[in-house]
């Protein structure tokens, strides 16, 4: 399955453009297995719960898809949760709470397993962003809960991807580190797919950083995101936007809107933008 994790646009006003996201769902889906929203790609820790709210229901996808979970409390999460949940999605990609992470202890396997009650998941380890780490312990125990469906580890430790492959088995496992990414496939090949050679749909950038490495109990590989090339540089408390070959379907929605402080640069950044919206490189 190809599961690309798409932006969420926004207009000039930094109004969430539930149209363009809409419109952009609508014209990967024909050409892709589901979506990832709200993952790092679609700026998920950024949004505002009405946000997340307005934009799961505008976006009505037809296909699976995964919805990114980054919050620090179980309290906070649940209304996330129910919204994926109604909504449809087939799974949660979480990430660790982490402002005291430090003093979780048992707390973090409660969490995961407290979420997972609730709706199937997937871990989320990508420590460049979230400055935790997830200790391989954890993922030894919570691998066990049979809602926990597998992890994507972004990394880039290789042993991780190591320790993965030798002790959790019929655990699904990703990458989602491309200078990594040839030897994560090295140490995961031979052990069901390795999720390299899968045909790239026409006309959609080309997949790169993160493939599964193995499918749970040696079946096909489940979701593969297809991660477009990085744009131009991004506004101060924004990811970039994300930029490629032209791919169908309409080209709009802008990014967010930075914080506060950005914003000289961000009117002199607009134009540029906008012109390579009008090219059809940027969604």
């Amino acid at each position: 399955m190809i599961l690309p994790p798409i932006p969420t646009p926004f207009d000039r006003e930094g109004r969430l453009d539930t149209g363009a996201f809409r419109a952009l769902a609508e014209a990967l889906e024909p050409l892709v297995d589901g979506l990832l929203v709200y993952g790092s790609n679609g700026e998920g820790v950024h949004l505002t719960p009405e946000e997340r709210a307005r934009g799961l229901r505008a976006l009505r996808p037809r296909k699976p898809f995964l919805v990114g979970l980054m919050e620090e409390t179980l309290a906070q999460a649940e209304g996330a949760l129910e919204e994926a949940k109604a909504a449809g999605a087939m799974a949660l990609l979480a990430t660790p709470p982490r402002y005291y992470h430090g003093s979780l202890g048992e707390g973090l396997l409660r969490y995961y397993q407290a979420l997972a009650e609730r709706m199937p998941l997937f871990l989320y380890h990508v420590p460049q962003n979230t400055k935790v780490d997830l200790p391989l312990e954890a993922v030894e125990t919570l691998a066990r809960h049979p809602r926990i469906q597998g992890v994507k580890d972004s990394s880039g430790d290789l042993s991780r991807i190591a320790f993965y492959q030798a002790r959790l088995r019929d655990f699904r496992v990703y990458t989602g580190h491309a200078p990594t990414f040839l030897g994560a496939l090295a140490l995961g090949s031979g052990r069901g797919d390795p999720g390299g050679g899968q045909p790239r749909p026409p006309g959609l950038p080309r997949p790169s950083g993160t493939l599964p490495l193995r499918a749970a109990s040696g079946g096909p590989g489940p979701a593969k995101e297809a991660l477009s090339p990085r744009g131009p540089p991004g506004q101060r408390g924004r990811a970039p936007p994300q930029a490629g070959p032209p791919v169908p379907g309409p080209a709009r929605g802008l990014p967010q809107t930075p914080l506060p402080g950005g914003k000289p640069l961000w009117e002199r950044f607009l134009p540029v933008l906008e012109g390579l919206k009008e090219e059809g490189w940027v969604l």
